[in-house]
């Protein structure tokens, strides 16, 4: 464990050092660095926030070996007593570069490269993320995403937007509506603003919240979380809610 150990701590060090972006992730998830050759899962999202915006996604991944997997996302958003418009289109590569053994040592490590192709006149978009999960003590898992995407248009605006996201959830006993596959647990989501020119701390995004993931077995799951805001930069409060299939 103390690999795994030492990682959490930089990844916390680089969480607490390092984004407001213009527009919170309201079906943001702090993802995981596994992949399975062959796997197949479509997903839909939907979330919500206090002032009444709300943001939607649809999406279809396939892994085609046990390094790469490719995902496609549809978008869509509805500002506050307006009608629904869509956002754009992601594709995102997958790459898992550290397997956690079956022995519990190491941990999952992978790398995304995404790109958006986005609507109504705004500027499309590249973003890189950093993906870390660890399982430890049987039922526990701590997961950690570093996240840093750019403009891509002809005059893009400078600098990098930055995001970090951490979870740590646990496995409960609980066999409520039909399934016995439940685990419970906090996410901490960070915006901290463009890298040429970082915000004050108080101006940032950063939100805290439980969060819990349901398998139905069968490959059906649900996901989860509400999230307050810690700070003046971020939204005070927002929720959401995903429901997935593996094929």
């Amino acid at each position: 464990m103390p690999q795994s150990i030492r990682l959490a701590s930089l990844v916390l060090t680089v969480a607490g050092l390092a984004s407001a972006a213009s527009a919170q992730s309201l079906t943001g998830n702090v993802g995981s660095a596994n992949i399975t050759a062959g796997d197949r899962a479509a997903e839909a999202r939907l979330g919500t926030d206090d002032e009444g915006t709300a943001q939607s996604r649809f999406h279809y991944e396939q892994a085609f070996s046990d390094w790469y997997q490719l995902r496609v996302i549809a978008a869509f958003r509805k500002p506050d007593d307006q009608d629904w418009d869509y956002s754009g289109v992601t594709f995102e590569n997958w790459f898992q570069w550290s397997t956690e053994s079956k022995s519990g040592e190491g941990f999952n490590g992978g790398l995304r490269l995404g790109y958006t192709f986005s609507g109504q006149d705004r500027p499309d978009e590249a973003a890189l993320r950093v993906s870390l999960t660890d399982r430890f003590a049987k039922d526990w898992e701590w997961r950690a995403n570093l996240i840093a995407g750019i403009e891509t248009t002809d005059d893009p605006s400078s600098g990098a937007e930055l995001e970090s996201r951490l979870q740590l959830t646990r496995s409960v006993p609980l066999t409520l509506t039909g399934a016995d596959k439940w685990r419970l647990g906090a996410e901490l989501f960070s915006e901290y603003g463009n890298s040429r020119d970082l915000p004050d701390w108080d101006q940032q995004a950063h939100q805290i919240g439980p969060v819990a993931k349901v398998d139905f077995g069968s490959g059906l799951s649900l996901q989860t979380a509400v999230r307050i805001g810690l700070t003046d930069g971020a939204d005070d409060a927002m929720a959401k809610i995903f429901i997935g299939r593996e094929f």
